[in-house]
């Protein structure tokens, strides 16, 4: 499960220098509250509501620091149960959202797809956020099932960082009538990879997000 640790790692440590500067701002808080309380003059003391105010505030640093603390383990808590829970997937059949795949660094991405029949058109790639990244036309699809691997470039050649990315293919046939490819896929998970942010089901050749999954079923043993 050292994968895990690796899961929680990146966010641990952002937590950690977070939670490290509202403590010194806290213990900054407390140094000028108690200064300021003991060179008050006697004869014109702070006056209260400032007084309550300031109370207030600090409350709500202290609570800030302890809702700090129970995320950073919630955050740890949901990854190591992600990943656990991601281990069930092996030796299963899956179907997937073939629209999207995950693209490492330098490397490629690959979509499989089915087209009912023949046709001609253009493919679209966006990113995560939705954002087209590079466009293909004047594809030929021949009928059945085929792949499309995408070098992991933009429109002006620029690489893309790794991440997921969606597939677009909009196709007609030789009448003109819309083609519409099914990109849903059925596999075997092999193995899964815990060392992102979230697992990775491994399908032969194929990397797919857990969050992909469309319905888990037994694998047949006939």
């Amino acid at each position: 499960m050292t994968a895990v640790g690796g899961v929680t790692a990146g966010t641990t440590s952002t937590t950690q220098t977070d939670q490290s500067t509202l403590v010194g701002n806290y213990d900054t808080f407390l140094t000028l509250l108690t200064t300021q309380l003991k060179n008050q003059s006697p004869l014109d003391p702070m006056d209260a509501n400032q007084f309550t105010e300031q109370l207030v505030q600090y409350s709500g640093v202290e609570q800030q620091i302890k809702a700090n603390e129970k995320m950073q383990s919630l955050v740890a808590m949901t990854a190591s149960s992600n990943a656990l829970a991601s281990l069930s997937f092996v030796g299963k059949t899956v179907t997937i959202d073939g629209s999207k795949a995950n693209l490492t660094d330098g490397n490629t991405a690959t979509w499989k797809f089915n087209m009912p029949e023949a046709s001609k058109g253009t493919i679209t790639i966006r990113n995560a956020a939705g954002n087209v990244v590079t466009t293909k036309q004047g594809i030929d699809f021949s009928s059945g099932d085929q792949s499309y691997e995408w070098n992991g470039k933009n429109s002006a050649g620029v690489r893309m960082p790794a991440g997921s990315y969606s597939i677009q293919i909009d196709a007609i046939n030789t009448e003109g009538v819309k083609v519409s490819a099914g990109t849903d896929q059925t596999g075997k998970v092999d193995k899964v990879d815990v060392s992102g942010s979230e697992p990775l089901l491994i399908m032969g050749s194929q990397t797919v997000a857990m969050s992909q999954v469309k319905s888990i079923a037994q694998t047949s043993t006939n």
